[in-house]
């Protein structure tokens, strides 16, 4: 197998550093930090965003580590099962939707418009950094398999996915 892997940044450093920049673009709210907890809905809405969000990350994180495959995204060559399980039932990359997740909670949380605008330049960068190269080593990987997965499973997100699997749950 080719080694497919790319010099980058790793998906978790991008985090950081959509992070950094959201509290750089608010640091003066930052030093008022009383504030920022006063009990409003937008507070509840990036506790609970966030909490959500860490929860589904870290959900994805074990459920690789239990299948004992590789959490190094620069790396896919280096997967040894397909998780299709947990939470990589609704979604492909359910790790990166609760890295997107957390930033916005931490963008909500210090009410940083400039956070949220840099929303969707997280997404393009996981998107075209990440995940072409991921799944070119998937398919590679696991051919037949990936393809009906990919079939059944969306890339991000949707509802439809999540009710499909609580539905199946009730039987």
């Amino acid at each position: 197998m080719k080694d497919i892997a790319r010099k980058g940044l790793a998906p978790p450093v991008l985090l950081l550093l959509c992070l950094l920049v959201n509290m750089w673009a608010r640091w003066p709210v930052l030093m008022h930090i009383d504030e920022i907890f006063t009990v409003s809905w937008r507070v509840c809405t990036a506790l609970v965003t966030g909490g959500i969000s860490l929860g589904l990350s870290l959900t994805g994180l074990v459920t690789l580590m239990s299948n004992h495959t590789t959490l190094n995204a620069l790396h896919p060559e280096r997967t040894s099962t397909l998780v299709t399980s947990g939470c990589f039932r609704f979604s492909r990359n359910p790790v990166y939707l609760g890295f997107i997740g957390i930033h916005i909670a931490l963008a909500l949380l210090l009410s940083s418009v400039a956070g949220l605008m840099l929303t969707p330049l997280l997404i393009l960068l996981l998107s075209i950094l990440h995940i072409p190269v991921e799944e070119a080593g998937m398919q590679e990987l696991f051919g037949r398999q990936w393809e009906e997965y990919c079939n059944n499973t969306p890339r991000w997100f949707s509802l439809a996915a999540l009710y499909a699997v609580i539905r199946g749950r009730a039987k």
